[in-house]
Parts: C-alpha cells; sequence; structure tokens
C-alpha cells in the first residue's frame, strides 16, 4: 500500500504525536508500504537526520495534488482543518487518528467567534471519515464517533531492560516543562517527602516555557539540591537514562490522552506513578501507582510506597513490563494495517 501520514507536528518537535508519527512510519516501512510523512513543521538548521520513508515538510496545494495521486488513503494524525479541501478533491479515503480531546462546543471563558466555530467544524469532520482510531477509551468517549476502533500508541522496540545499567537517582520524570504536565505537582511532592525526613533524589528531562518558574518554584521549597536537570533526550540515549530511573513519575494536571511516557517506562521495566485522569489512568489501571491530577499529598505518599516496600516496586516492575507487550509496534502497527486493508477493500 502507499500511505500517506499526515502529522501536523513532527520531528525536530518533541511530542507524543510527533513519537507516534515516527514510530507507525517506520513500522509500516519495514514491512515494505509505500509511507511519505507530511508535516507543517520545518527543517531546522540543527536536523541532519535522516528517516527510511520521505518527510515533506509545508508543503503547498500542488505538492499535495502530487502527494496524492500516488496514495491510496490518508491518515490524519490529529485534526486538520488547513488542507482538508485538498484531500476531498482527492477523494482518498480519510482515516482519522484521535489523538486528543475535541474542545467542547461551549466551554466557559470562551468569548470569540473563533473558539466556537472550531470545534463544530472539527466535530463536521468526523463524518467526513472512512475510519476512526481512537488512542484510549477516554477518547473514543469524549469524541463519540462512528466507524471507530480503539488502538492504543504504540512504543517503539527500542524502549526495554538494560540490566548493565545502573540506578541513578529515586524518580524521574521525562516530558515537556509546561504547566499541563504536572512537574510543580511533582516538586511539592518532593518538598511534602522531605518534610517527612524522605530524601529522594529526582532527575527531570525536558525543556520548555515553564523551566525558569520550575526552577525557582525548587528554590523556593529549599530542593533544588535534590534535583537535576537535563535537556530531552531521544533514541538510545532517552532508553539509557529510564533505564538509570528508581521509578518514573508522570504527573499531569490535565487528563493525558494516553500517556505514551508512561509506557515507554514500562517496557523499560520500570515502576510508574501517574495522575490518574484520562488515558494514563487507563494504561496504568493494576499495573501502576495512580494519585489524583494536582494532588501533591496523595503523589508524596505514593513516592513513599513505593521507596519504603522494595516487594512493592519489585512486582510493578514486573507488571509493568508484562503490560507494556499490549503496546508493541509490531501489535499496534498490525492492526492498523488490518484496518486501512478493510477500508481499502470495502470502497
Amino acid at each position: 500500500m502507499n500511505i500517506c501520514l499526515y502529522s501536523s507536528a513532527f520531528f525536530p518537535n518533541i511530542g507524543g504525536l510527533e513519537q507516534v508519527s515516527y514510530t507507525l512510519a517506520s513500522y509500516w516501512s519495514k514491512q515494505q508500504h509505500q509511507v511519505s510523512i507530511v508535516t507543517d513543521t520545518p527543517a531546522t538548521n540543527e536536523q541532519n537526520t535522516s528517516y527510511i520513508f520521505p518527510v515533506i515538510r509545508c508543503p503547498n496545494f500542488e505538492s499535495w495534488k502530487t502527494i496524492l495521486d500516488k496514495s491510496d488513503c490518508i491518515i490524519s494524525n490529529g485534526y486538520s482543518l488547513k488542507h482538508l479541501a485538498v484531500w476531498l478533491l482527492s477523494r482518498k479515503p480519510i482515516i482519522w487518528i484521535h489523538p486528543i480531546y475535541i474542545p467542547e462546543l461551549f466551554q466557559d471563558g470562551q468569548n470569540s467567534l473563533t473558539s466556537l466555530i472550531k470545534p463544530l467544524l472539527r466535530r463536521m469532520l468526523l463524518s467526513l471519515g472512512a475510519g476512526h482510531i481512537y488512542v484510549s477509551h477516554a477518547i473514543e468517549q469524549q469524541v463519540g464517533a462512528r466507524k471507530g476502533v480503539v488502538i492504543y500508541n504504540p512504543v517503539e522496540d527500542r524502549f526495554r531492560p538494560l540490566p548493565s545499567v545502573k540506578i541513578d537517582n529515586d524518580f524521574a520524570f521525562f516530558g515537556r516543562m509546561i504547566p499541563d504536565k504536572g512537574v510543580d505537582t511533582l516538586l511539592e511532592a518532593l518538598a511534602i517527602c522531605k518534610s517527612k525526613s524522605k530524601m529522594y533524589k529526582l532527575d527531570l528531562y525536558g525543556e520548555g516555557s515553564y523551566i525558569k518558574e520550575l526552577q525557582q518554584l525548587a528554590l523556593t521549597l529549599g530542593i533544588e539540591s535534590q534535583i537535576r536537570w537535563y535537556r530531552f533526550l531521544r533514541g538510545e540515549k532517552l532508553v539509557q537514562a529510564m533505564n538509570a530511573a528508581g521509578a518514573v513519575v508522570v504527573p499531569s494536571r490535565w487528563a493525558e490522552p494516553m500517556g505514551i511516557v508512561a509506557v515507554e517506562a514500562m517496557a523499560c521495566g520500570k515502576a510508574v506513578i501517574g495522575s490518574r485522569w484520562g488515558g494514563l489512568g487507563e494504561v496504568l489501571e493494576g499495573y501502576g501507582m495512580t494519585f489524583e491530577n494536582g494532588n501533591a499529598e496523595q503523589l508524596a505518599e505514593c513516592m513513599i510506597q513505593l521507596k519504603e516496600h522494595p516487594d512493592l516496586q519489585i512486582n510493578l516492575e514486573k507488571k509493568a513490563y508484562e503490560r507494556s507487550h499490549d503496546f508493541l509496534i509490531d501489535t499496534i502497527g498490525t492492526k492498523y494495517l488490518k484496518i486501512i486493508e478493510s477500508i481499502l477493500k470495502n470502497r
């Protein structure tokens, strides 16, 4: 098959959507399908990465026509109105991947026509899709479109336990330094642990607009000596860092659609503590520890329980690794291919 995978954001940007698009495209290419990623993310001067599939950046209308003439289908990872006209003109089936929630039509604080029209148009897009894939049951329940199936995001097979890597901290966080990711909750929980004479080492891997505020918060809380700050990692360096973590915390304030970082950590055999709402809670239920989003007291209690009860941590590490098998790219990538083949067959 010739697959056009649209990813509104892609590398060198950092995020779950970018990673999932890369993982799917790589797997399908290795299965001898012709895959192109089309993205609105421009290249940067620092970018010199080559891929096993073509990446077309910021295409114009004519470029889109050329791409779609060669494609059997369009898979859109996310919602897009920007390129809808050329997609519809191509008459190729569109399969929507739903990686995030669609905003409700009416929300408190909406005060512009645009804020009302965009959610309405996004919901209208649902009727144009030949198929819908939700990355969690939480997304499925919120979107509620027909012709849909839940397929969790895949994890690359590079994420694996590395027994030779020494544990270098008590807890680690991997992700963007923005308010939604809840790093402030994690810092507050670390301070609560300190007040109970539990001095844990925390490594933070990530970048973002909120990092200076977080560093100031660490100073205010008096925990700066317990924290090390690192830039975000990719590839094998990220796998090494996850294996060096005593445990991984995913403290998101918002209801994560799924939480791919949690799955990557589980694939490395790590116990994971994560916030309870949304798809992240689905992933961790019965396989990790959860706390109410934004509740630093509950998070601190989870951290203390994990560190004070080694048998609990060993048990959770085993269960987490077993759970990660549900997200292997061989399994997830094949599910996608079966759906694409079925849609093309029944056109």
